[in-house]
């Protein structure tokens, strides 16, 4: 069991300039939205915006103005982890890193400078699912660690237990298990890296649609609970410092399933020379 590991390494290393830059984007990103939350007032200020906009805009940004109202700043903050923005930028990292560990050197052929070693397959495709789970691991941990950041230096008006930032850490990092295991599939069944990136970005378009428009259409809600987002709910955990344990139950599911389905494929497809 330690090539896996040996080759994870190998693969943070290669990626860490980009890896690295994602990062610190993510972390500056959630830093920010305590500077605004101290321009408008906190969470109150927030409310009186969130009220003048349209149902439309509110449900794009998953913005709630009573929800804002009876939560404060903490209300307030969480929104920042179902902008589309954070979401874009983890995303992006997740699904760069997945298709370039495999769809991107089965491409360029260079997977097999990796199988010509004394190796499985499966223990090639095992090193880059830890990897998926350190990237997942590291945008979990540096999101909080960047709004904590902004909390200190720009301190807005409201309290809540910081310590909540721990259950919003579990929380994301069960969302990006799930997006990075369907994101290992993709990567296990495309040609290129490209294709991989496309199906992925594709995927998780329509899972956004579906999750934050099924309230202002009817049609949506059916098909809601097909959405991953469905089952990620940071708010109840910045707020009350509480998570749903059937909700992670079933992103951690859909990860592993994601994982376990792309090991089949990788293990069973041609690879090209």
């Amino acid at each position: 069991m330690i090539a896996p590991f040996h080759l994870t390494a190998r693969l943070l290393r290669r990626d860490r300039g980009g890896l690295i830059a994602m990062l610190v984007l993510v972390a500056l990103v959630l830093l920010i939205n305590p500077l605004i939350a101290d321009s408008i007032g906190g969470g109150a200020g927030l409310e009186s915006i969130l009220e003048a906009m349209p149902p439309a805009l509110r449900a794009f940004t998953q913005s709630q103005p009573e929800f804002i109202a009876a939560s404060g700043l903490a209300g307030f903050l969480s929104v920042s982890f179902t902008h589309p923005i954070y979401l874009a930028i983890a995303c992006v990292c997740l699904v760069g890193f997945a298709a370039r560990g495999l769809a991107g050197e089965m491409e360029r052929g260079t997977i097999q400078l990796a199988l010509a070693r004394p190796i499985s397959r499966a223990s090639v495709y095992l090193s880059r699912v830890y990897g998926v789970i350190a990237v997942a691991v590291l945008l979990s941990v540096v999101g909080p660690i960047g709004m904590l950041i902004g909390l200190e230096l720009a301190k807005p008006a409201g309290e809540f237990d910081r310590a909540n930032f721990v259950y919003v850490g579990i929380t994301t990092f069960f969302l990006f298990w799930s997006i990075g295991g369907l994101a290992l599939l993709g990567s296990a069944a495309a040609d290129t890296g490209g294709r991989c990136v496309a199906w992925a970005t594709s995927a998780l378009v329509i899972s956004y649609f579906v999750d934050y428009f099924a309230s202002l259409w009817d049609a949506l809600e059916p098909i809601e609970p097909l959405s991953v987002l469905n089952y990620f709910d940071p708010g109840q955990a910045l707020v009350n410092g509480r998570v749903d344990a059937s909700n992670l139950f079933v992103l951690g599911l859909v990860g592993l399933l994601g994982s376990l389905a792309g090991l089949v494929v990788f293990v069973r497809r041609d690879l090209p020379n």
